[in-house]
């Protein structure tokens, strides 16, 4: 077999293989002799099915398996001998014609490669530090915060529904005496206004509101409502105020009972604590996408088009539907994506910059992901959306997955690694 490759862009290389018709066909025949010993056909023993009979019964499938075996054989010389970096493994479409005496076997195909670039300087990068000491005042609004998550609904009773309660209602949108919506067991608040009806006729109307209440409000219909016709037409919006609750919100002596503290003093301390690691936690993620972004402005490299082309086409993509989702009328979707399809272009070539980085950098330090690291991403995964391991493991390894998890790892030991090798200025280090 003669392989021969050429370049034709910086991240691509054609690889074109001619396979003599003799070379061919005893590459075969050893295939069809392969293939007689693991079939099973009536009148012949097991694992003795004769060539000849395998070519008569399965022919067509035994040539595509052999010219599939002579482009894997190209495709690893030309790595081997060319020291390629591929992207991905070639996606061939092989045809289906037969390989003819005199001829042989020519096929060319292309594959996309990895960028060569020069890794520049990526330990010691300057980073200025913004972490900050946590404030009294800071630890008081968390408090205050603290207190308002743990708050807890009381009935309203004669007063009704507060500015800053709750009720549990039937909501109903009608138009031209047709109803469009109804919805029941809704939480709604005065101070969260209901979609169509204006903020402060809704917050006037919701507030002091009793149990049993009727409340009618006009409406004005979003643009996904049914039907079309309907949309950015005026109705009525009518809630029935099942059950009204004011907000209870627990008291300092509480919550240090509640959090099993010895006292205020603590109660401060230990918000002071979660605080603080907070700051470090998201001054370590600043510093790490800093370093980044400093790497990415400073390395230049050919970048495979496939790659980036796929990546602005998914930003796309997900832009037109956000936009969709918004109730955006089609032609104005179209105009704000032809707007942003630069930026777009531009963020895409970014992200695949900064993946060859992480690449490059990972295989400098040799940081490499384990098999326990995986087990342990995968349980953790299955724990926050909970459900179990296996499933979890199950999904990953039927949508291909476990290459995209592998790299996902890799990056944050990168970005840490990135981090802990900065050299941070000022003079509150994280």
């Amino acid at each position: 077999m003669e392989v021969t490759v050429e370049r034709p862009a910086p991240c691509v290389a054609k690889i074109s293989l001619a396979v003599p018709f003799e070379e061919f066909s005893s590459e075969k025949q050893k295939m069809l002799a392969s293939a007689g010993r693991q079939l099973r056909v009536k009148g012949f023993r097991p694992g003795h099915v004769p060539p000849q009979v395998v070519e008569k019964l399965y022919g067509k499938e035994v040539e595509q398996e052999t010219k599939k075996s002579f482009v894997q054989k190209a495709f690893e010389r030309a790595i081997q001998e060319h020291k390629f970096k591929p992207l991905t493994n070639p996606n061939v479409d092989l045809g289906e014609g037969a390989v003819l005496a005199g001829v042989g076997y020519r096929y060319d195909f292309t594959i996309n490669l990895r960028p060569e670039f020069k890794l520049g300087q990526y330990k010691g990068l300057e980073i200025p530090s913004e972490q900050k000491p946590v404030t009294d005042e800071e630890i008081q609004a968390a408090i205050e915060q603290v207190a308002k998550n743990n708050a807890r609904p009381e009935p309203a009773g004669e007063a009704g529904l507060p500015e800053d309660g709750m009720a549990v209602a039937k909501v109903e949108f009608e138009w031209n005496g047709q109803k469009l919506f109804m919805r029941d067991g809704l939480r709604l608040s005065p101070s969260s206004p209901i979609v169509g009806v204006d903020a402060d006729a809704s917050k006037q109307a919701l507030t002091g509101a009793k149990d049993g209440a009727v409340i009618e409000m006009p409406a004005t219909f979003p643009n996904d409502v049914e039907p079309a016709e309907a949309r950015g037409q005026s109705g009525i919006c009518r809630v029935t105020v099942n059950q009204a609750f004011k907000v209870v919100v627990p008291t300092r002596a509480e919550l240090v009972s509640a959090l099993k503290l010895a006292d205020e003093a603590a109660l401060a301390a230990k918000v002071r604590e979660k605080l603080e690691e907070a700051a470090v936690e998201m001054e370590h993620r600043r510093v790490e996408q800093a370093a980044m972004e400093r790497l990415i402005d400073t390395h230049s490299m050919d970048l495979p088009e496939p790659m980036v082309a796929e990546n602005a086409r998914t930003r796309l993509e997900a832009l037109r539907r956000d936009l969709a989702e918004k109730g955006t009328a089609p032609d104005e979707i179209e105009q704000q994506v032809e707007a942003q399809s630069g930026a777009v272009r531009t963020q895409a070539e970014r992200m695949s910059r900064g993946y060859f980085l992480i690449e490059k950098i990972a295989e400098q330090e040799s940081l490499k992901v384990t098999d326990e690291e995986v087990v342990k991403e995968l349980r953790s995964i299955a724990e926050r959306n909970r459900t179990t391991f296996d499933e979890v493991h199950k999904y990953y390894r039927e949508k291909n997955l476990m290459p995209q998890l592998v790299m996902e790892i890799v990056e944050r030991k990168v970005r840490t690694f990135l981090r802990e090798n900065a050299s941070l200025t000022g003079a509150n280090k994280a």
